[in-house]
């Protein structure tokens, strides 16, 4: 999950000769079909490049994709009542070892500048009811009801994927329930909607409905994004429509298209607003914990989050972490999911 804010108001790529990467000028803030008279060039200060992918790096990132489903896979089938966040974190790093495959977490260094920060210790984060973001795994043994994510981003072969998935421990409430489901439907909702020419806005919107049927809160200022060589590229792609996002981040989906969808929501009473007047996600507030890296809900309610590594094709996307008799799964915009 990306933190970083787009502050210029381009996204601008050229060929790049050592990857065989593809040529694609996507103007942030405007449909593409205002692009025709503009230059692909990149210009000097500000812009950030978004890479369209060949079939083989497209291959070589399904790869880094898969061994991180199973390894998310593999942790939440041990969330189980008494079972410790860490201990999942350590079944989720014995699979990323013997993969061969590299942790993007493990001992990744703060970008907040704070002295004697220690680095993150686990190889994933480990999401447990109201601490949401960037959770570092306790020792604490799971409880029935609690609600956990478990959040891999791996590095294999020099190329990157972020995967989560989130469960309610043991019987837990209806309420509980509901937010994973609504969770899982904002994603599929997602999936359904991505295609080339679709705008991220729309998407971002579906995504938006879903939550404010459900009485599931947004959590703004953290997003998807784009996924290849690093962790962490551009595009910015969030859950819910940002002023800030419409005004200058927004982008059209090009075929060959890698990218996190990540909607992360927080429950919330019935009668409360995800959204203001104006059609703005309300965001729900957050507050750091002692242990310099996670964050939690400041209202101390729960909230999940769920993760896929998508590529756009020509048609619709392919979720590159799905598994099915070997096979990437598909899906179209016409499909109904």
């Amino acid at each position: 999950m990306v933190t970083l804010r787009t502050t210029s108001n381009e996204i601008l790529t050229d060929s790049d000769a050592r990857r065989g990467g593809v040529v694609a000028t996507v103007r942030l803030g405007e449909p593409v079909a205002r692009q025709s008279q503009r230059s692909a060039r990149p210009q000097v200060g500000g812009g950030r490049q978004v890479e369209l992918r060949t079939a083989v790096e497209i291959e070589a990132i399904q790869a880094a994709a898969i061994v991180a489903r199973i390894a998310v896979d593999a942790a939440l089938r041990c969330a189980v009542v008494g079972a410790s966040p860490a201990s999942l974190a350590s079944i989720a790093s014995g699979i990323i070892a013997a993969e061969r495959a590299e942790s993007l977490v493990q001992n990744l260094e703060s970008d907040a500048g704070l002295k004697n920060q220690p680095a993150f210790p686990a190889a994933c984060c480990i999401a447990v009811n109201d601490r949401l973001i960037h959770a570092v795994p306790s020792d604490e043994p799971l409880c029935d009801g609690d609600v956990v994510t478990v959040d891999v981003a791996v590095r294999l072969g020099g190329w990157c994927a972020d995967v989560a998935d989130c469960v309610v421990v043991g019987r837990g409430a209806s309420r509980s329930h509901s937010m994973v489901s609504g969770c899982n439907e904002m994603l599929e909702v997602a999936l359904a909607t991505m295609a080339p020419g679709v705008r991220w806005s729309q998407v971002a919107k579906k995504m938006q409905d879903v939550a404010e049927a459900r009485s599931l809160g947004l959590v703004t200022g953290y997003a998807g994004h784009g996924i290849g060589r690093a962790l962490h590229e551009a595009p910015i792609a969030p859950c819910g429509i940002e002023a800030d996002f419409v005004e200058r981040g927004d982008f059209t989906l090009l075929p060959d298209m890698v990218l996190s969808v990540e909607p992360t929501v927080v429950a919330r009473p019935d009668g409360i607003r995800s959204v203001d007047a104006d059609g703005f996600a309300i965001g729900c507030r957050l507050v750091a914990c002692s242990d310099g890296w996670t964050m939690r809900t400041e209202s101390g309610a729960a909230g999940c989050s769920v993760e896929r590594t998508v590529v756009i094709t020509r048609s619709g996307c392919e979720i590159l972490d799905a598994m099915f008799d070997g096979a990437r799964s598909s899906i179209n915009r016409s499909s109904k999911l």
